[in-house]
């Protein structure tokens, strides 16, 4: 079910919010992510990540992203959110240019359904170079509210033509972790992304420590 709730990719960038998604066992074929990847830290070294993903594509400029939430992001945090760590795979919409650079990972949550798994959710969890005045600036971007996480400045958005989804982005060191969920109709009835994105991002910002 997952292919039909996402056809396409889910491609939640910090500069802008299109309604794409791939399923997890096509995210091998459509990101394009290099196998060699400049290096990245992690604020939780101790996190556990039963399921390794590839690293993220080579970074060549000045100033790399160097918090990496694929391997700084543990389970159990993903676990607490009501995602499935065992669907962890690399952001499909992952980019380094000259223009952005944002690396990370996505989730799925589902449901059990007359012994048929729906998608009732997915998560992408990244770091980018982006800064907050960035997206505050972005006219595509609806800010809802601005109050900060974790005593971090953070802006809480959605974009007009996506209403099942809404975005998180924190200060970082790099300079935004983006939280970006997505929910779709079906027959589970879940609250809506912008209901649960507050707590979501909480959440997940845990993995930051001093980044």
């Amino acid at each position: 079910m997952r292919r039909s709730f996402a056809a396409g990719c889910l491609v939640m960038s910090a500069t802008m919010l299109v309604a794409c998604a791939g399923s997890s066992t096509d995210q091998g074929a459509s990101t394009g992510v290099s196998t060699m990847a400049s290096p990245v830290t992690s604020a939780r070294p101790t996190a556990s990540v039963q399921v390794a993903v590839p690293p993220p594509p080579l970074q060549t400029g000045a100033k790399p992203v160097r918090f990496d939430p694929c391997v700084s992001v543990g389970d159990d945090l993903v676990t607490r959110t009501g995602f499935d760590p065992a669907t962890r795979e690399r952001y499909t919409a992952e980019s380094v240019s000259s223009v952005l650079t944002e690396i990370g990972c996505q989730f799925w949550r589902e449901t059990l359904v007359d012994g048929e798994k729906y998608p009732t959710g997915l998560v992408s969890v990244t770091s980018s170079d982006l800064t907050l005045d960035d997206i505050r600036k972005n006219p595509g971007h609806s800010i809802f509210n601005s109050d900060p996480i974790g005593g971090r400045d953070t802006v809480l958005y959605r974009t007009p033509q996506s209403d099942n989804a809404c975005s998180a982005a924190i200060k970082s060191s790099d300079g935004t972790f983006r939280v970006g969920l997505l929910v779709h109709p079906g027959p589970v009835a879940v609250p809506s992304a912008c209901d649960q994105i507050r707590q979501v991002a909480e959440t997940f910002s845990e993995s930051l420590g001093t980044n």
